[in-house]
Protein backbone atom coordinates (compact mmCIF):
# COMPACT_ATOMS: atom_id res chain seq x y z
CA UNK A 1 0.00 0.00 0.00
CA UNK A 2 2.86 2.35 0.83
CA UNK A 3 4.60 1.60 -2.47
CA UNK A 4 1.40 2.24 -4.39
CA UNK A 5 0.91 5.48 -2.44
CA UNK A 6 4.46 6.49 -3.35
CA UNK A 7 3.69 5.92 -7.02
CA UNK A 8 0.46 7.91 -6.73
CA UNK A 9 2.09 10.83 -4.91
CA UNK A 10 4.98 10.87 -7.39
CA UNK A 11 2.58 11.05 -10.31
CA UNK A 12 0.58 13.71 -8.49
CA UNK A 13 3.70 15.78 -7.80
CA UNK A 14 4.83 15.54 -11.42
CA UNK A 15 1.36 16.55 -12.54
CA UNK A 16 1.33 19.47 -10.08
CA UNK A 17 4.65 20.73 -11.46
CA UNK A 18 3.33 20.41 -15.02
CA UNK A 19 0.04 22.13 -14.13
CA UNK A 20 1.85 25.01 -12.44
CA UNK A 21 3.84 25.58 -15.62
CA UNK A 22 0.66 25.49 -17.70
CA UNK A 23 -1.57 27.87 -15.72
CA UNK A 24 0.74 29.82 -13.38
CA UNK A 25 0.55 30.44 -9.64
CA UNK A 26 -2.44 32.83 -9.80
CA UNK A 27 -4.78 30.42 -11.63
CA UNK A 28 -3.51 27.62 -9.40
CA UNK A 29 -4.50 29.70 -6.38
CA UNK A 30 -8.01 30.19 -7.80
CA UNK A 31 -8.36 26.46 -8.42
CA UNK A 32 -7.24 25.72 -4.85
CA UNK A 33 -10.08 27.95 -3.62
CA UNK A 34 -12.54 26.06 -5.82
CA UNK A 35 -11.27 22.77 -4.40
CA UNK A 36 -11.96 23.95 -0.85
CA UNK A 37 -15.67 24.18 -1.71
CA UNK A 38 -15.61 20.81 -3.44
CA UNK A 39 -13.71 19.28 -0.51
CA UNK A 40 -16.50 20.30 1.87
CA UNK A 41 -19.11 18.31 -0.07
CA UNK A 42 -16.67 15.47 -0.81
CA UNK A 43 -15.67 14.94 2.82
CA UNK A 44 -19.26 14.95 4.03
CA UNK A 45 -20.14 12.23 1.53
CA UNK A 46 -17.03 10.06 2.03
CA UNK A 47 -15.12 10.46 5.31
CA UNK A 48 -17.68 9.28 7.84
CA UNK A 49 -18.96 6.37 5.77
CA UNK A 50 -15.47 5.06 5.02
CA UNK A 51 -14.48 4.96 8.70
CA UNK A 52 -17.85 3.43 9.62
CA UNK A 53 -17.45 0.65 7.05
CA UNK A 54 -13.94 -0.09 8.30
CA UNK A 55 -15.00 -0.19 11.95
CA UNK A 56 -18.23 -2.20 11.63
CA UNK A 57 -17.07 -4.66 8.97
CA UNK A 58 -13.80 -5.18 10.86
CA UNK A 59 -15.64 -5.86 14.13
CA UNK A 60 -17.99 -8.40 12.50
CA UNK A 61 -15.11 -10.17 10.77
CA UNK A 62 -13.23 -10.36 14.10
CA UNK A 63 -16.25 -12.19 15.51
CA UNK A 64 -16.45 -14.53 12.49
CA UNK A 65 -19.72 -13.01 11.22
CA UNK A 66 -18.93 -12.73 7.50
CA UNK A 67 -22.59 -12.61 6.46
CA UNK A 68 -23.28 -9.72 8.80
CA UNK A 69 -20.20 -7.91 7.50
CA UNK A 70 -21.42 -8.30 3.90
CA UNK A 71 -24.91 -7.08 4.75
CA UNK A 72 -23.51 -4.07 6.62
CA UNK A 73 -21.19 -3.15 3.74
CA UNK A 74 -23.99 -3.32 1.16
CA UNK A 75 -26.25 -1.05 3.23
CA UNK A 76 -23.47 1.45 3.87
CA UNK A 77 -22.55 1.54 0.17
CA UNK A 78 -26.16 2.21 -0.81
CA UNK A 79 -26.52 4.89 1.84
CA UNK A 80 -23.28 6.67 0.90
CA UNK A 81 -24.20 6.71 -2.78
CA UNK A 82 -27.57 8.29 -1.94
CA UNK A 83 -25.95 10.94 0.23
CA UNK A 84 -23.43 11.66 -2.52
CA UNK A 85 -26.21 12.09 -5.08
CA UNK A 86 -28.11 14.53 -2.84
CA UNK A 87 -24.98 16.58 -2.18
CA UNK A 88 -24.18 16.60 -5.91
CA UNK A 89 -27.57 18.17 -6.65
CA UNK A 90 -27.06 20.76 -3.89
CA UNK A 91 -23.59 21.71 -5.16
CA UNK A 92 -24.73 21.83 -8.77
CA UNK A 93 -27.66 24.16 -8.00
CA UNK A 94 -25.70 26.42 -5.65
CA UNK A 95 -22.54 26.68 -7.78
CA UNK A 96 -23.16 30.32 -8.78
CA UNK A 97 -23.65 31.50 -5.20
CA UNK A 98 -20.70 29.53 -3.84
CA UNK A 99 -18.32 30.59 -6.62
CA UNK A 100 -19.01 34.27 -6.00
CA UNK A 101 -18.68 33.83 -2.24
CA UNK A 102 -15.39 31.94 -2.41
CA UNK A 103 -13.47 33.33 -5.37
CA UNK A 104 -15.46 36.39 -6.45
CA UNK A 105 -14.90 35.12 -9.99
CA UNK A 106 -17.98 34.12 -11.98
CA UNK A 107 -16.24 31.57 -14.16
CA UNK A 108 -15.57 29.32 -11.18
CA UNK A 109 -19.23 28.20 -11.15
CA UNK A 110 -18.80 25.87 -14.14
CA UNK A 111 -15.85 23.96 -12.62
CA UNK A 112 -17.92 23.48 -9.46
CA UNK A 113 -20.78 21.99 -11.50
CA UNK A 114 -18.35 19.63 -13.23
CA UNK A 115 -16.93 18.56 -9.86
CA UNK A 116 -20.45 18.06 -8.46
CA UNK A 117 -21.05 15.20 -10.88
CA UNK A 118 -18.28 13.18 -9.21
CA UNK A 119 -19.77 13.15 -5.69
CA UNK A 120 -22.03 10.03 -5.85
CA UNK A 121 -19.27 8.06 -7.58
CA UNK A 122 -16.69 9.16 -4.99
CA UNK A 123 -19.07 8.25 -2.13
CA UNK A 124 -19.57 4.73 -3.51
CA UNK A 125 -15.80 4.20 -3.86
CA UNK A 126 -15.17 5.49 -0.33
CA UNK A 127 -17.53 2.93 1.22
CA UNK A 128 -15.88 0.16 -0.80
CA UNK A 129 -12.45 1.31 0.40
CA UNK A 130 -13.66 1.07 3.99
CA UNK A 131 -14.91 -2.48 3.32
CA UNK A 132 -11.62 -3.69 1.84
CA UNK A 133 -9.58 -1.90 4.52
CA UNK A 134 -11.46 -3.91 7.15
CA UNK A 135 -10.65 -7.10 5.22
CA UNK A 136 -6.98 -6.02 4.84
CA UNK A 137 -7.15 -6.45 1.05
CA UNK A 138 -5.08 -3.35 0.42
CA UNK A 139 -3.81 -4.24 -3.05
CA UNK A 140 -7.31 -3.78 -4.46
CA UNK A 141 -7.64 -0.36 -2.84
CA UNK A 142 -4.23 0.63 -4.15
CA UNK A 143 -5.25 -0.41 -7.65
CA UNK A 144 -8.31 1.84 -7.43
CA UNK A 145 -6.22 4.80 -6.29
CA UNK A 146 -3.62 4.30 -9.02
CA UNK A 147 -6.38 4.11 -11.64
CA UNK A 148 -7.92 7.31 -10.27
CA UNK A 149 -4.65 9.23 -10.34
CA UNK A 150 -3.62 8.06 -13.80
CA UNK A 151 -7.09 8.81 -15.17
CA UNK A 152 -7.10 12.31 -13.73
CA UNK A 153 -3.69 13.10 -15.19
CA UNK A 154 -4.59 11.60 -18.57
CA UNK A 155 -7.87 13.48 -18.92
CA UNK A 156 -6.30 16.76 -17.76
CA UNK A 157 -3.40 16.45 -20.19
CA UNK A 158 -5.86 15.72 -23.01
CA UNK A 159 -8.04 18.71 -22.06
CA UNK A 160 -5.10 21.10 -21.74
CA UNK A 161 -3.57 19.85 -24.99
CA UNK A 162 -6.60 19.77 -27.26
CA UNK A 163 -9.42 21.75 -25.60
CA UNK A 164 -7.76 24.68 -23.80
CA UNK A 165 -6.10 26.06 -26.98
CA UNK A 166 -9.61 26.25 -28.49
CA UNK A 167 -10.94 28.39 -25.64
CA UNK A 168 -11.84 25.76 -23.04
CA UNK A 169 -11.38 27.22 -19.53
CA UNK A 170 -8.27 25.79 -17.76
CA UNK A 171 -10.26 25.61 -14.51
CA UNK A 172 -12.88 23.46 -16.25
CA UNK A 173 -10.14 21.28 -17.74
CA UNK A 174 -8.73 20.55 -14.28
CA UNK A 175 -12.20 19.84 -12.88
CA UNK A 176 -13.01 17.55 -15.80
CA UNK A 177 -9.98 15.41 -14.99
CA UNK A 178 -11.06 14.99 -11.35
CA UNK A 179 -14.63 14.04 -12.28
CA UNK A 180 -13.62 11.60 -15.00
CA UNK A 181 -11.21 9.91 -12.58
CA UNK A 182 -13.94 9.44 -9.95
CA UNK A 183 -16.30 7.91 -12.51
CA UNK A 184 -13.69 5.42 -13.72
CA UNK A 185 -12.80 4.66 -10.10
CA UNK A 186 -16.47 3.88 -9.44
CA UNK A 187 -16.60 1.19 -12.11
CA UNK A 188 -13.42 -0.38 -10.75
CA UNK A 189 -14.76 -0.29 -7.16
CA UNK A 190 -18.07 -1.81 -8.22
CA UNK A 191 -16.29 -4.66 -10.01
CA UNK A 192 -13.93 -5.58 -7.15
CA UNK A 193 -16.71 -5.38 -4.55
CA UNK A 194 -19.07 -7.55 -6.57
CA UNK A 195 -16.38 -10.17 -7.21
CA UNK A 196 -15.48 -10.29 -3.50
CA UNK A 197 -18.98 -10.20 -2.00
CA UNK A 198 -20.37 -12.91 -4.30
CA UNK A 199 -18.09 -15.47 -2.63
CA UNK A 200 -19.58 -14.84 0.84
CA UNK A 201 -22.31 -17.48 1.07
CA UNK A 202 -23.15 -17.04 4.75
CA UNK A 203 -26.71 -15.77 5.17
CA UNK A 204 -27.65 -13.03 7.57
CA UNK A 205 -31.08 -12.00 8.73
CA UNK A 206 -31.42 -8.18 8.56
CA UNK A 207 -31.83 -6.35 11.85
CA UNK A 208 -32.72 -2.81 12.78
CA UNK A 209 -29.60 -2.42 14.94
CA UNK A 210 -27.35 -1.37 12.02
CA UNK A 211 -28.40 2.27 12.16
CA UNK A 212 -27.86 2.33 15.92
CA UNK A 213 -24.35 0.93 15.48
CA UNK A 214 -23.41 3.14 12.54
CA UNK A 215 -24.60 6.54 13.71
CA UNK A 216 -22.25 6.90 16.73
CA UNK A 217 -19.33 6.34 14.36
CA UNK A 218 -20.51 8.08 11.19
CA UNK A 219 -22.02 11.25 12.66
CA UNK A 220 -18.95 12.48 14.62
CA UNK A 221 -16.58 11.68 11.76
CA UNK A 222 -18.85 13.31 9.17
CA UNK A 223 -19.54 16.31 11.38
CA UNK A 224 -15.82 16.69 12.08
CA UNK A 225 -14.92 16.56 8.39
CA UNK A 226 -17.79 18.82 7.37
CA UNK A 227 -17.19 21.48 10.01
CA UNK A 228 -13.45 21.44 9.53
CA UNK A 229 -13.83 21.64 5.76
CA UNK A 230 -16.33 24.51 6.02
CA UNK A 231 -14.04 26.40 8.35
CA UNK A 232 -11.09 25.62 6.06
CA UNK A 233 -13.04 27.11 3.15
CA UNK A 234 -13.71 30.23 5.24
CA UNK A 235 -10.02 30.37 6.16
CA UNK A 236 -8.93 29.98 2.54
CA UNK A 237 -11.29 32.78 1.50
CA UNK A 238 -9.79 35.04 4.15
CA UNK A 239 -6.18 34.37 3.14
CA UNK A 240 -6.16 36.34 -0.17
CA UNK A 241 -8.27 39.06 1.49
CA UNK A 242 -5.85 39.29 4.41
CA UNK A 243 -2.85 39.42 2.09
CA UNK A 244 -4.47 42.26 0.13
CA UNK A 245 -5.08 44.14 3.40
CA UNK A 246 -1.39 43.61 4.15
CA UNK A 247 -0.62 45.47 0.91
CA UNK A 248 -0.49 42.89 -1.88
CA UNK A 249 -2.42 43.30 -5.11
CA UNK A 250 -5.18 40.77 -5.87
CA UNK A 251 -3.09 38.90 -8.44
CA UNK A 252 -0.06 38.83 -6.17
CA UNK A 253 -2.18 37.65 -3.22
CA UNK A 254 -3.64 34.77 -5.25
CA UNK A 255 -0.14 33.91 -6.48
CA UNK A 256 1.23 33.78 -2.93
CA UNK A 257 -1.69 31.61 -1.89
CA UNK A 258 -1.07 29.36 -4.90
CA UNK A 259 2.61 29.00 -3.99
CA UNK A 260 1.86 28.04 -0.38
CA UNK A 261 -1.10 25.71 -0.96
CA UNK A 262 -0.35 24.48 -4.47
CA UNK A 263 3.46 24.19 -4.40
CA UNK A 264 4.89 24.10 -0.87
CA UNK A 265 2.21 22.07 0.92
CA UNK A 266 2.17 19.21 -1.66
CA UNK A 267 5.93 18.84 -1.08
CA UNK A 268 5.47 18.88 2.70
CA UNK A 269 2.74 16.23 2.49
CA UNK A 270 4.48 14.05 -0.11
CA UNK A 271 6.65 11.91 2.24
CA UNK A 272 3.57 10.94 4.26
CA UNK A 273 2.99 8.16 1.72
CA UNK A 274 4.83 5.83 4.11
CA UNK A 275 2.76 6.88 7.14
CA UNK A 276 -0.82 7.27 5.86
CA UNK A 277 -1.25 3.57 4.91
CA UNK A 278 -0.41 2.61 8.51
CA UNK A 279 -2.70 5.35 9.84
CA UNK A 280 -5.51 3.88 7.74
CA UNK A 281 -4.85 0.25 8.64
CA UNK A 282 -4.38 1.03 12.33
CA UNK A 283 -8.12 1.76 12.62
CA UNK A 284 -8.96 -1.92 12.04
CA UNK A 285 -6.15 -3.19 14.27
CA UNK A 286 -7.09 -0.97 17.19
CA UNK A 287 -10.82 -1.60 16.77
CA UNK A 288 -10.44 -5.38 16.78
CA UNK A 289 -8.01 -5.29 19.73
CA UNK A 290 -10.49 -3.11 21.61
CA UNK A 291 -13.38 -5.43 20.73
CA UNK A 292 -11.45 -8.44 22.05
CA UNK A 293 -10.29 -6.57 25.18
CA UNK A 294 -6.55 -6.72 24.42
CA UNK A 295 -5.45 -3.68 26.45
CA UNK A 296 -1.74 -4.57 26.43
CA UNK A 297 -1.88 -5.09 22.69
CA UNK A 298 -3.46 -1.65 22.24
CA UNK A 299 -0.71 -0.04 24.32
CA UNK A 300 2.01 -1.89 22.42
CA UNK A 301 0.60 -0.93 19.01
CA UNK A 302 0.28 2.71 20.09
CA UNK A 303 3.89 2.92 21.26
CA UNK A 304 5.26 1.28 18.13
CA UNK A 305 3.15 3.49 15.87
CA UNK A 306 4.20 6.74 17.56
CA UNK A 307 7.84 5.68 17.65
CA UNK A 308 7.88 4.76 13.95
CA UNK A 309 6.10 7.97 12.96
CA UNK A 310 8.55 10.22 14.82
CA UNK A 311 11.65 8.33 13.67
CA UNK A 312 10.44 8.80 10.11
CA UNK A 313 9.03 12.33 10.19
CA UNK A 314 11.80 14.09 12.14
CA UNK A 315 14.50 13.27 9.52
CA UNK A 316 12.09 14.42 6.79
CA UNK A 317 11.70 17.74 8.61
CA UNK A 318 15.45 18.34 8.75
CA UNK A 319 15.90 17.38 5.10
CA UNK A 320 13.32 19.99 4.15
CA UNK A 321 14.99 22.62 6.33
CA UNK A 322 18.47 22.08 4.91
CA UNK A 323 17.59 21.43 1.26
CA UNK A 324 14.39 23.43 0.72
CA UNK A 325 16.00 25.98 -1.59
CA UNK A 326 17.22 23.29 -3.99
CA UNK A 327 13.90 21.40 -3.81
CA UNK A 328 11.95 24.54 -4.75
CA UNK A 329 14.33 25.34 -7.60
CA UNK A 330 14.40 21.81 -9.02
CA UNK A 331 10.64 21.23 -8.85
CA UNK A 332 9.16 24.64 -9.58
CA UNK A 333 12.03 26.94 -10.62
CA UNK A 334 10.66 29.20 -7.88
CA UNK A 335 12.68 30.58 -4.96
CA UNK A 336 9.53 31.48 -3.00
CA UNK A 337 8.45 27.83 -3.05
CA UNK A 338 11.76 26.86 -1.44
CA UNK A 339 11.35 29.51 1.25
CA UNK A 340 7.88 28.26 2.20
CA UNK A 341 9.00 24.62 2.17
CA UNK A 342 11.70 25.46 4.73
CA UNK A 343 9.34 27.63 6.79
CA UNK A 344 6.67 24.91 6.90
CA UNK A 345 9.11 22.06 7.59
CA UNK A 346 8.36 22.03 11.37
CA UNK A 347 4.82 21.00 10.44
CA UNK A 348 6.02 17.61 9.15
CA UNK A 349 6.38 15.63 12.43
CA UNK A 350 3.24 17.27 13.83
CA UNK A 351 1.14 16.56 10.74
CA UNK A 352 2.32 12.97 10.35
CA UNK A 353 1.94 12.22 14.06
CA UNK A 354 -1.55 13.74 14.05
CA UNK A 355 -2.58 11.40 11.22
CA UNK A 356 -1.33 8.37 13.15
CA UNK A 357 -2.95 9.41 16.42
CA UNK A 358 -6.26 10.24 14.74
CA UNK A 359 -6.34 6.77 13.18
CA UNK A 360 -5.77 5.15 16.57
CA UNK A 361 -8.43 7.28 18.26
CA UNK A 362 -10.98 6.34 15.58
CA UNK A 363 -10.16 2.68 16.12
CA UNK A 364 -10.73 3.10 19.87
CA UNK A 365 -14.17 4.67 19.36
CA UNK A 366 -12.93 8.12 20.38
CA UNK A 367 -14.28 9.94 17.32
CA UNK A 368 -16.25 12.40 19.47
CA UNK A 369 -12.99 13.75 20.92
CA UNK A 370 -11.58 13.81 17.40
CA UNK A 371 -14.56 15.98 16.35
CA UNK A 372 -14.14 18.37 19.26
CA UNK A 373 -10.41 18.91 18.76
CA UNK A 374 -10.72 19.49 15.03
CA UNK A 375 -13.56 21.98 15.41
CA UNK A 376 -11.68 23.98 18.08
CA UNK A 377 -8.57 23.92 15.91
CA UNK A 378 -10.44 25.10 12.79
CA UNK A 379 -12.21 27.92 14.64
CA UNK A 380 -8.86 29.15 15.99
CA UNK A 381 -7.39 29.05 12.47
CA UNK A 382 -10.19 31.22 11.07
CA UNK A 383 -9.86 33.73 13.91
CA UNK A 384 -6.08 33.95 13.57
CA UNK A 385 -6.33 34.25 9.78
CA UNK A 386 -8.69 37.19 10.11
CA UNK A 387 -6.53 39.09 12.60
CA UNK A 388 -2.92 38.09 11.80
CA UNK A 389 -2.70 38.17 8.00
CA UNK A 390 -3.40 41.92 7.57
CA UNK A 391 -0.53 42.55 10.01
CA UNK A 392 2.06 39.87 9.16
CA UNK A 393 1.17 38.79 5.61
CA UNK A 394 2.43 35.39 4.47
CA UNK A 395 4.46 34.93 7.66
CA UNK A 396 1.11 34.90 9.43
CA UNK A 397 -0.01 32.03 7.18
CA UNK A 398 3.07 30.02 8.11
CA UNK A 399 2.59 30.71 11.82
CA UNK A 400 -1.08 29.70 11.71
CA UNK A 401 -0.32 26.39 9.98
CA UNK A 402 2.41 25.48 12.48
CA UNK A 403 0.39 26.57 15.52
CA UNK A 404 -2.67 24.67 14.29
CA UNK A 405 -0.80 21.41 13.82
CA UNK A 406 0.93 21.77 17.20
CA UNK A 407 -2.36 22.48 19.00
CA UNK A 408 -4.32 19.67 17.33
CA UNK A 409 -1.55 17.09 17.69
CA UNK A 410 -1.04 17.92 21.37
CA UNK A 411 -4.73 17.48 22.22
CA UNK A 412 -5.04 14.24 20.24
CA UNK A 413 -1.84 12.78 21.70
CA UNK A 414 -2.89 13.62 25.26
CA UNK A 415 -6.22 11.88 24.66
CA UNK A 416 -4.48 8.78 23.30
CA UNK A 417 -2.11 8.69 26.28
CA UNK A 418 -5.06 8.94 28.66
CA UNK A 419 -7.02 6.17 26.92
CA UNK A 420 -4.15 3.70 26.39
CA UNK A 421 -1.89 4.58 29.37
CA UNK A 422 1.14 4.53 27.06
CA UNK A 423 4.48 6.16 27.85
CA UNK A 424 6.47 8.39 25.51
CA UNK A 425 10.26 7.88 25.54
CA UNK A 426 11.49 11.29 24.32
CA UNK A 427 15.14 10.20 24.19
CA UNK A 428 14.46 7.20 21.97
CA UNK A 429 11.65 8.66 19.86
CA UNK A 430 12.89 12.23 19.31
CA UNK A 431 16.38 13.15 20.50
CA UNK A 432 18.29 10.24 18.94
CA UNK A 433 16.61 10.55 15.50
CA UNK A 434 17.33 14.30 15.46
CA UNK A 435 21.02 13.79 16.27
CA UNK A 436 21.32 10.98 13.72
CA UNK A 437 20.01 13.13 10.84
CA UNK A 438 21.67 16.40 11.87
CA UNK A 439 25.16 14.94 11.51
CA UNK A 440 24.99 14.15 7.76
CA UNK A 441 22.94 17.29 6.99
CA UNK A 442 25.51 19.60 8.60
CA UNK A 443 28.43 17.83 6.93
CA UNK A 444 26.90 17.94 3.46
CA UNK A 445 25.96 21.60 3.81
CA UNK A 446 29.60 22.43 4.43
CA UNK A 447 30.62 20.80 1.12
CA UNK A 448 30.24 23.12 -1.89
CA UNK A 449 28.10 21.70 -4.73
CA UNK A 450 30.00 20.42 -7.77
CA UNK A 451 27.28 18.48 -9.61
CA UNK A 452 24.23 19.83 -11.47
CA UNK A 453 21.56 20.99 -9.02
CA UNK A 454 19.04 18.19 -9.62
CA UNK A 455 21.61 15.39 -9.48
CA UNK A 456 23.40 16.96 -6.52
CA UNK A 457 20.15 17.33 -4.59
CA UNK A 458 19.16 13.71 -5.16
CA UNK A 459 22.64 12.49 -4.19
CA UNK A 460 22.75 14.53 -0.96
CA UNK A 461 19.29 13.37 0.10
CA UNK A 462 20.29 9.78 -0.57
CA UNK A 463 23.54 10.12 1.41
CA UNK A 464 21.65 11.57 4.38
CA UNK A 465 19.19 8.69 4.40
CA UNK A 466 21.95 6.09 4.01
CA UNK A 467 23.87 7.56 6.97
CA UNK A 468 20.77 8.11 9.13
CA UNK A 469 19.37 4.58 9.00
CA UNK A 470 22.35 2.63 10.36
CA UNK A 471 23.26 5.46 12.73
CA UNK A 472 19.80 5.62 14.30
CA UNK A 473 19.34 1.84 14.31
CA UNK A 474 22.85 1.34 15.75
CA UNK A 475 22.25 3.78 18.59
CA UNK A 476 18.92 2.19 19.47
CA UNK A 477 20.43 -1.30 19.36
CA UNK A 478 23.27 -0.35 21.72
CA UNK A 479 20.79 1.24 24.12
CA UNK A 480 18.63 -1.90 24.15
CA UNK A 481 21.70 -4.06 24.85
CA UNK A 482 22.76 -1.79 27.73
CA UNK A 483 19.25 -1.90 29.21
CA UNK A 484 19.17 -5.69 28.92
CA UNK A 485 22.57 -6.04 30.61
CA UNK A 486 21.53 -3.67 33.35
Amino acid sequence: MALCSLLIRTLSMMFRVWLTGMVGAEVLGIYQLILTVYAFFLLISTSGISVTATRLVGDFLAKGEAGKAKYTASKLIAFSSTVGLVLAVVLFLSADILSCAVTDIGRSATPLRILAVSLPFAAFSAAVRGYFTAKRKMLRISGEQILEQVSEIGVCVFAFTYLTPKGFDPLCAAALGTTAAEILSFFYSFAIYFCDAIHIKEKYKPENALLKSALPIALPCTASSGLRSALAAAENMLIPVGLMKYGAQRGAALSEYGIISGMAMPVIVFPSVFILPFASLIITEMSQADTLGHKNGIRHISQRMISATLKYSLPVMFLFIFFAKDIGSVLYKNSSAGFYIAALAPVVPLMYLDSSVDGMLKGLNQQTSYLLYNVIDSVLRVIMTYFLLPVFGTLGVVFIIIFSELFNTFLSLMKLIKVTKLKIDLLDMMIRPCISILIPCLILNCIPPVLPQNIGLLLRLLICVVIYLPLCIGINKRVRIQKANF
